[in-house]
């Protein structure tokens, strides 16, 4: 039986992000990490995304602007602490070089994917095109986000007010995109970029002390990546490539409004579970539902509510699917903008999964993450995902 392309290797590079410190050179009254700034960055990069379209008329490629985030977040993560001024003055002189190293770096990882030679692509020059402006617009704002709380909690340091001003350039270059103008003119459009940046505060496993200490922010992104990876193994068509990759981004959106209810908690009161998820519901139409135009609305609706059933749309309505094997079987067509939530729930406990054994692997451990790390190994290492040993991820990791 194959398994799939998403390797061990993959998977701990992804992570490394989570210990990528930003700002190390600034007084930061919180500890800022790449990952969470990434999935910052996608977040915002779906909202000025989905402005376009609901103003503009305008068709992303949704798939395009998903695998340009992962090539610049693998890049990232390659290149890592390179302040900006220093890696601007490099990828201006030496793009092309950068661009070999980054692929040098990560060929074994991605070996068998298609995409290796669009990435070294794009990696290797200037591009241009809408979903290109969205994500240097939404990295710009993401950064911004945080630096705004660092220049508020001790404006008087070093290169601080400079930093600052060019910062806000950054983001003055791209007013022309509509998500950038709500942003900026509508205080409730940036109360919601700020309700999805808070994410990156609440940390899961929140009772045991672990290393890297992963957000929910981060969390839901490594979802989404690896998702989206996982898709293309088990042949998924590209609408529900896309799916996973939001679907992933944000299942735990409810989390904001609620904060991280512990699975054992959970389980151990019969009920408990479909009242949090009511809650949930009533929280999310209160307060996003209700600022949000209407695309954004359906999609926030259709990613998180009953976010790990197999489901799909005809028209405008969601039709639940009997099994993940009828899914892949009659569904698996754009036409019906499928999700395989059974698929997604793997890819939600191989984060948790992973969040243990790298812990572990670091020196810090303790009962409940072994005990969590073997229960999710004996529950996922025989999965089979439309023919692709998806249990193979768990049991080579192990």
């Amino acid at each position: 039986m194959p398994k799939p392309r998403l390797n061990a290797k993959l998977l701990r590079r992804i992570f490394v992000a989570a210990s990528i410190r930003r700002w190390n050179d600034q007084a930061c009254p919180v500890e800022f990490v790449e990952l969470d700034k990434q999935a910052h960055k996608m977040v915002i990069a779906y909202l000025l995304a989905r402005y376009e379209e609901q103003e503009k008329g305008i068709c992303i490629d949704w798939e395009k602007l998903i695998k340009y985030f992962c090539f610049e977040f693998f890049s990232r993560v390659v290149l890592t602490d390179i302040k900006p001024p220093v890696f601007h003055q490099l990828q201006k002189h030496h793009q092309n070089e950068l661009a070999r190293y980054v692929m040098g770096e990560m060929q074994e990882e991605l070996k068998g994917y298609g995409f290796i030679e669009e990435m070294h692509d794009y990696l290797r020059s200037p591009q241009v095109g809408l979903e290109v402006e969205i994500l240097r617009a939404s990295h710009y704002y993401a950064s911004k986000w945080e630096f705004d709380i660092i220049y508020h909690f001790n404006p008087h340091m070093y290169d601080v007010e400079n930093i600052k001003k060019i910062i806000d350039e950054e983001v003055e270059e791209h007013y022309h995109l509509c998500g950038i103008q709500k942003i900026v003119m509508f205080k409730n459009v940036r109360e919601l970029v700020t309700m999805f940046g808070q994410l990156r505060f609440q940390k899961r496993w929140s009772q045991t002390p672990r290393v890297p200490a992963t957000s929910v922010l981060g969390h839901t992104l490594f979802v989404a990546i690896s998702a989206y990876l996982l898709s293309l193994d088990i042949k998924a068509c590209k609408q529900m490539r896309i799916n996973h990759f939001l679907c992933g981004l944000f299942h735990d959106l409810p989390e904001i409004l609620t904060r991280d209810i512990i699975s054992p908690i959970k389980r151990s009161v019969m009920g408990l579970d479909e009242h949090i998820k009511k809650i949930e519901e009533d929280a999310v139409k209160n307060k996003i539902l209700s600022i949000v135009p209407s695309n954004i609305a359906e999609d926030i609706v259709y990613f998180t509510q009953n976010e790990f059933s197999n489901r799909y749309k005809i028209e405008c309505f969601t039709r639940v699917a009997q099994s993940g094997e009828e899914l892949m079987e009659n569904f698996n067509y754009d036409t019906y903008s499928p999700v395989y939530g059974e698929f997604l729930k793997i890819c939600d406990q191989l984060s948790a999964f992973l969040e243990a054994k790298i812990s572990i692997s670091h020196g810090i451990s303790s009962i409940e993450l072994c005990q969590g790390a073997e229960n999710l190994l004996e529950k996922c290492k025989l999965y089979v995902v439309n023919g692709i040993d998806v249990g193979a991820i768990f049991r080579d990791f192990d």
